[in-house]
């Protein structure tokens, strides 16, 4: 039995373990090949990427290796630009102190440091907010209530309070160290004279992109000689570590070049006091505007230019009238009138067609065509001489010496004392006359040219025609700056130097001593009397000239002018004083003239010119 057992046991047991060992074999072949197709696939996956991050990398430490170069050397390279100091602009002055030089320079444009001050809300100790809008306002002379608004924006971090803040202020500042209060330094353009010759000087401002750091010159000479004071921008280059921190030393360093200073010939007394008295002619006679130029005839170096209204560059974005901007002296045009007959008269004498003493007979008009010409005084005058034509400024006068001239001639002349052309000073937007009605054939255009009428010209074109009558006939080129001097070295260096340039021989010497009698009998006889300076001889005429109007004809309006020149027979100044429209006086004799005399007698004297003729008692 225990056999039987034994042996069913086995038998029993045998294909249990049997049918087992059959049904896991057959289980276990296609698991197995499964599991090594997934370990394959995925070694394969695993050894692709492994290739394809090896080939990228490779691509990218061979191929690219500048390209990404170049790229983090950016990143960890930062560059600093360094503004450079704009030149400094400067008029002269007498300095009588100075035996060696004789002059000294004034500032007329600087660069300044500035403050801005502004504040932070959120750091200000609640206790001390009325104590800090006070003391603000006090110090920074502004608006308590505006002060306490701002500093009032609980949790704000910055709120703006005053722009270019002096040091002075800065430094009191300081002194109450209060939290929350801060200023930054920066600098900016600066015109300490404040408008005095504004529309000379222009002014520094932004340009067409907002966000350019460098500002450029408008207007004027900072325009004009923009490149020469802007000098040259700066930089400094190194490189950044991982926290942002610069690594010494710096890759490289290019300092800033200071620009140019420029030094004029506008001497600063005399501009103060050519403006002064045109401020108060201007006011006087509630003119729309006023013109004034002072220049030595003998080199053509302006002494003063002036145009009223001016305007404060330091505050240039204030004028709402952008045309205050313009020097009128040089970008605009006017009908001269009779301060234009000596010019005439002076072309006759030249070519010897009339004397001083030639007559004719004054009727009081002449008819041209359709068209009557009368005298301003609208009087008859009879027998006159030359002389009398300019003393009483005789448009009948003139007339008949015109038409002792062939045309062609009298155009020469014309253009050659530079009424077609530019004079070519150094300020931006010159403008020329015009004179193209000479050209035009007709007779009464050509006639009423001959006092100024149907010809425009520039203050200072005209400025400088009578320079060249006043120095013995030659036209001279009118320039305002003396000298250029670049500082940016360890020597100053002069780069442009101005010198007497003549453009042409306009009329002879003889001719010059001729007109110039003429012209003293002018302001002795005539109506320029209220031009005599006491002890020196003077050489003007006067103008009053209607203003054309842009439809044809001529308005109401009238410029008023003199144009002199002193010590008559030894110049050292010639002078152009315009009023534009004066009201409640018909004739320049009792406007411009006086403020000619007043800004004459100054400068004589505080140029220490000889008097050239007794006072008379």
């Amino acid at each position: 039995m225990d056999s039987a057992l034994s042996t069913r046991s086995t038998s029993s047991e045998s294909p249990r373990g049997t049918r087992g060992a059959t049904s896991s074999g057959q289980a276990s072949s296609p698991r197995a090949a499964s599991a090594r197709g997934r370990i394959l696939f995925l070694s394969g996956f695993f050894v692709f990427l492994f290739l394809s991050a090896a080939a990228r990398l490779f691509y990218l430490q061979v191929f690219k290796y500048g390209h990404y170069s170049q790229a983090a050397q950016r990143q960890q390279q930062v560059t600093d630009v360094v503004l450079p100091e704009r030149g400094a602009i400067y008029l002269t002055a007498v300095d009588s102190n100075s035996a060696a030089t004789g002059s000294k320079s004034v500032p007329l444009a600087l660069t300044k440091a500035w403050y801005s001050v502004w504040v932070s809300p959120q750091e200000i100790v609640p206790e001390q907010k009325t104590e800090i809008s006070q003391k603000l306002s006090e110090l920074l002379g502004l608006d308590s209530a505006v002060v306490a608004e701002r500093i009032g924006k609980t949790g704000d971090p910055y709120e703006p309070v005053k722009d270019k803040v002096d040091k002075r202020e800065i430094l009191e500042l300081e002194k109450l160290k209060y939290r929350g209060v801060h200023w930054q330094a920066f600098s900016d353009r600066y015109y300490p004279l404040g408008e005095l010759a504004s529309q000379v000087v222009g002014f520094v401002g932004q340009g067409g992109d907002p966000d350019e750091k460098i500002k450029s010159g408008k207007y004027g000479l900072e325009g004009y000689f923009n490149n020469n004071l802007k000098g040259e921008t700066g930089y400094i280059a190194g490189v950044k570590k991982a926290l942002g921190s610069l690594v010494l030393p710096l890759s490289e360093v290019v300092e800033a070049k200071k620009g140019q200073d420029i030094y004029l010939t506008i001497d600063y007394n005399i501009q103060l006091v050519l403006e002064r008295e045109l401020k108060n002619a201007l006011e006087k006679w509630s003119a729309d505007g006023a013109n004034g130029i002072v220049m030595d005839p003998k080199t053509g170096a302006v002494l003063a230019m002036a145009t009223l209204p001016n305007f404060d560059p330091n505050a240039y974005n204030k004028v709402k009238d952008i045309s205050s901007f313009l020097n009128s002296n040089i970008q605009l045009v006017f009908e001269p009138g009779s301060i234009f007959k000596p010019i005439t008269m002076a072309a006759a004498l030249d070519i010897n067609v009339v004397s001083p003493d030639l007559k004719y007979f004054d009727s009081g008009e002449v008819k041209v065509g359709d068209h009557t010409i009368r005298n301003s005084t609208r009087k008859a005058w009879g027998e006159q001489t030359m002389a009398q034509v300019l003393e009483k400024s005789l448009n009948t006068g003139v007339i008949f010496v015109l038409r002792r001239m062939p045309q062609g001639v009298w155009r020469e002349y014309v253009n050659n004392f530079g009424f077609g052309e530019k004079t070519g000073i150094s300020l931006s937007g010159e403008a020329k006359g015009d004179i193209t009605n000479l050209k035009s054939g007709a007779e009464v255009d050509w006639l009423t040219s001959s006092f100024g009428q149907g010809v425009s010209v520039t203050p200072l074109a005209m400025t400088s025609a009578l320079a060249a009558i006043a120095n013995g006939g030659e036209l001279l080129k009118p320039y305002i700056v003396d000298k250029i001097v670049d500082s940016s070295g360890d020597t100053p260096k002069i780069v442009v130097e101005n010198e007497r340039i003549v453009k042409r021989r306009v009329i002879k010497q003889s001719t010059s001593e001729i007109i110039t009698r003429m012209l003293a009998g002018v302001v002795e006889n005539g109506s320029g009397r209220q031009a005599r300076i006491p002890g020196y001889s003077v050489a003007g005429k006067t103008g009053t000239a209607q203003v054309a109007s842009p439809g044809g004809g001529y308005t109401d309006k009238t410029i008023h002018t003199f144009v002199g020149y002193s010590p008559a027979f030894k110049p050292s100044l010639v002078m152009l004083i315009k009023l534009d429209n004066p009201k409640g006086v018909e004739f320049s004799e009792a406007t411009a003239a006086p403020v000619f005399r007043a800004v004459g007698e100054f400068i004589l004297h505080y140029l220490n010119v000889p008097p050239d003729k007794p006072i008379a008692k």
